[in-house]
């Protein structure tokens, strides 16, 4: 499936901003929330997702197919308010 290939993809083509405050962020109270990716391609808002839900910062990730996508996921407040941070290309925040 292109979906799977796409975000195997994008989690090695990424390096990390959050890495010193992973381990801190890891044990806060988790939050739902639904980040909206970047019009680029590849996205660095879905790549970021990928890689912090490898190191187990983010949980319960699902990616909506949508353009540009929909990421559901729960993360503590702070990863959350950096994801929403990130600089996007296009769509809506």
């Amino acid at each position: 499936m292109k979906s799977i290939a796409l975000i195997a993809a994008l989690t090695l083509l990424t390096g990390c901003g959050l890495d010193s405050k992973q381990t801190a962020q890891a044990q806060a109270p988790l939050e739902s929330a639904t980040i909206v990716g970047s019009a680029e391609s590849p996205d660095p808002v879905l790549a970021k997702v990928m890689e912090l839900e490898k190191s187990g910062v983010v949980k319960d990730v699902v990616v909506q197919e949508s353009f540009p996508v929909q990421i559901r996921l729960r993360a503590p407040k702070a990863v959350i308010d950096e994801l929403n941070k990130m600089p996007r290309t296009g769509g809506l925040r």
